[in-house]
């Protein structure tokens, strides 16, 4: 995301936060990458943002140097405040923060890498060096002025800051013990940050300072304290989604599957799968199975619906070409439903490997808008957590999701009527919005996909 917002100002620019996505009207600031001083060129990074859709980085479309942050990482912009103020002339400044290649005047090869730092000059306060650099030397708490540079030109490089580092770690004295003291940041601000209410910036250049983070806070109770966690990102989204969804009227219906087949045909499979590059669990199966049924001209007469959303004005159903499966991801960070994007088309092997890339993206936080938008149906494996049936809530605007159970060992009666057998079972347990999809509709959707599941052959001959 490239922010370019400028405000008419003598060789100064603001650069404010643009919109990110559709119906996003702010955004939470999660971390800086640069800090007030740093030199920077077009293109850097400056920040990443997470919306209650994603996570994004915002990069500079200009070359300068930073000369205010608007905000403190966690504080919750408005779309279109200002978040940085930007020194457009070529002069390089200190700072101590962590973006891509920083520019130099005084040297040709500024546009090099961004492990190319800039030459520190004879001022102890203006050491040039890329923010990357800098990074490392606050991770270390590293006063940069305290290391010798020796890269082209006298600029500070990554190299002379590891070097740095190994010697004092050979030779640690009360000399350089103070020295990385005094680079410390402040830990009592930080910890006021964590105790005061959330502010807004008003985007202008006010000389009060930065704005603080909105972080949790303990209130005193009798029976002990009170965290207030403020709501971001993922978990943001939820509780709109969730919202969403109480308004929905919903019908549920629930099944059991017989898994044999598949358990022997995913054993079959495993290795030439693992050979290919993709861990083969039983999802890929299962998401296939859900629209090889949209493959299949007769069941996509029968259930179009379901791979459907209500318009807005709630006048007409939007019946949706693509079949993108959203799945539910459970992080540190909230619930996520990434989706893969159109299913019908892609073999078993390769579903296996989108969904590893979205789960690890999830797990990471480093999941893209696209990533995220234009789900038709959601898989919501609940199995992993011990879980057999559930009433599983749609994702609006998606019209029908389907929760998986934990699979395990039963008795049955085997074919012949006469004994039992035990037998691999799988419950699954489909939400809809009943506005749309009707209870006989569901019903014969959870059928046509429990064959597919029970006899995987038929998956395998229909599959395109």
């Amino acid at each position: 995301m490239h922010v370019l917002a400028f405000t008419a100002a003598p060789s100064l620019s603001l650069v404010s936060l643009a919109q990110t996505g559709e119906g996003i009207k702010e955004c939470e600031l999660v971390q800086w990458f640069v800090s007030e001083g740093d030199t920077i060129e077009a293109f850097d990074r400056l920040c990443e943002i997470q919306s209650d859709k994603a996570t994004l980085e915002i990069t500079s479309s200009l070359s300068g140097k930073v000369v205010k942050l608007h905000f403190e990482a966690g504080a919750m912009v408005q779309v279109g405040e200002n978040l940085v103020s930007i020194e457009t002339d070529e002069e390089a400044g200190d700072g101590d923060s962590d973006a891509g290649p920083a520019p130099s005047a005084a040297s040709p090869a500024a546009h090099s890498s961004p492990e190319d730092p800039a030459p520190p000059s004879a001022t102890p306060s203006r050491v040039l060096t890329s923010p990357a650099v800098r990074h490392l030397a606050r991770q270390h708490s590293l006063d940069l002025a305290q290391v010798r540079a020796s890269g082209p030109g006298g600029r500070l490089t990554k190299a002379d800051v590891q070097a740095h580092l190994d010697s004092l770690s050979a030779a640690a004295t009360s000399t350089v013990a103070a020295d990385v003291a005094a680079a410390v940041p402040t830990t009592e601000a930080a910890a006021v940050r964590q105790a005061v209410p959330e502010q807004r910036g008003t985007g202008g250049d006010a000389a009060a300072g930065r704005i603080p983070a909105a972080g949790a806070g303990t209130t005193a109770g009798a029976g002990g304290g009170t965290t207030t966690v403020p709501l971001r990102g993922f978990r943001k989204a939820m509780v709109k989604s969730m919202a969403a969804a109480g308004a929905v009227p919903h019908f549920h219906f629930c099944e059991e599957v017989q898994m044999d087949a598949l358990v022997a045909l995913r054993a079959l499979l495993r290795t030439e799968a693992v050979l290919g590059g993709a861990k083969l669990t039983y999802m890929p199966f299962f998401i296939k199975a859900c629209w090889e049924l949209g493959a299949a001209a007769l069941a996509l007469e029968q259930f179009p619906l379901v791979n459907s959303s209500l318009s807005p004005d709630q006048a007409s159903i939007l019946q949706h070409g693509a079949k993108n499966i959203g799945i539910a991801v459970a992080t540190a960070h909230g619930l996520a439903v990434p989706n893969i994007k159109n299913v019908e088309s892609k073999s078993i092997v390769e579903i296996a490997a989108e969904l590893a890339r979205l789960q690890a993206a999830a797990a990471a936080n480093q999941l893209r808008p696209e990533d995220i938008r234009g789900g038709t149906f959601t898989l919501s494996n609940i199995g992993t957590v011990g879980g057999t049936y559930t009433t599983p809530l749609v994702n609006p605007p998606e019209v029908a999701i389907m929760a998986l159970g934990k699979m395990q060992s039963v008795p049955r009666f085997a074919p012949d009527g006469r004994s039992v057998v035990p037998q691999s079972i799988l419950n699954i347990s489909l939400g809809a919005d009943h506005r749309v999809v009707d209870g006989a509709m569901l019903a014969g959707f959870a059928q046509a996909w429990r064959r597919y599941v029970e006899i995987p052959g038929k998956l395998l001959l229909e599959m395109r």
